[in-house]
């Protein structure tokens, strides 16, 4: 049996478990950035005001230009 794979959300910083069997989180590649389920489904529409901080940082530490508010104001979350 291998060990589980952790990982801590970029957005949140929740740890949740990456593999093996088990994945609940997932990359967003047009961002380079790495989160946990609950992130993800739960800003289907946009990155909230609670997690934009964290995502702006990201994206600078990155090197990613931000991209275009969508229509609530919030930053599109990405594929």
């Amino acid at each position: 049996m291998h060990a589980p794979i952790m990982q801590d959300c970029q957005l949140c910083g929740h740890r949740h478990q990456r593999g093996p069997g088990r994945h609940d989180g997932r990359t967003i590649a047009d961002y380079r950035l790495s989160v946990c389920n609950g992130c993800f489904n739960a800003n289907w529409d946009g990155w909230g005001p609670a997690l934009e901080p964290a995502f702006v940082t990201h994206l600078a530490r990155v090197g990613i230009p931000l991209p275009e508010r969508n229509e609530k104001g919030w930053y599109p979350r990405g594929d």
